[in-house]
């Protein structure tokens, strides 16, 4: 006997079908347009074409994850910028704290040294399936998905044990394969519209 589907299943389904749909390691990572930046300037993946590397980290503003996790993001967009690896932040929470200008304050005066966008449509977060902040990704140099998960092991930066997106990178810049292409992010739930 068959039943028909109700609005509740059919949502159910949206949810999962939508949840899915991300970029897995070796696709092609989603290619974002015009958007804002805490610079005021437009941002699209073009514009990193001299990139060897790109890491893209999903972040927010209110997030105490994303928060001690800040000073590890402008270490590493400091040291690997030389050697051609471009850190991008984006923000595709929805909240009342995840304005662009909220962004604009906490990247102000120089605290973050990397592009700090705004997916105020949030198609940038659904197309790489961010579910979390920090939710990172690692793209090689054909712009494919090589790594998706934690920035390292530990919130705590003293007791961290694996540097996941360090150890990836420096196994891409040598030519080596990633050694974990994927591990669990963990952080605040990114809120995505309904």
């Amino acid at each position: 006997m068959q039943t028909k589907p109700t609005l509740l299943s059919l949502s159910i389904l949206f949810f999962f079908a939508t949840a899915v749909s991300a970029a897995d390691i070796g696709q092609a990572a989603p290619a974002w347009k015009y958007i804002q930046g805490t610079d005021e300037k437009l941002h699209s993946l073009e514009d990193y074409k001299d990139a060897r590397l790109i890491v893209v980290a999903f972040m927010c503003n209110k997030c105490p994850c994303v928060k001690g996790y800040e000073d590890r993001f402008n270490r590493f967009t400091e040291q690997y910028a030389a050697k051609g690896v471009r850190f991008v932040g984006f923000n595709s929470t929805i909240g009342p704290t995840e304005d662009l200008e909220t962004m604009k304050q906490r990247a102000g005066g120089g605290k973050m040294k990397f592009d700090y966008l705004r997916d105020a449509n949030q198609q940038v977060g659904r197309g790489f399936g961010a579910t979390s902040t920090p939710h990172v990704f690692v793209l090689d140099e054909n712009r494919r998905v090589v790594y998706t998960g934690a920035f390292d092991d530990n919130r705590s930066e003293s007791l961290v044990k694996n540097h996941y997106v360090i150890d990836a990178v420096e196994a891409l810049l040598a030519g080596k394969p990633v050694p974990v292409a994927k591990t669990r992010q963990f952080g605040c739930a990114i809120n995505y519209a309904r």
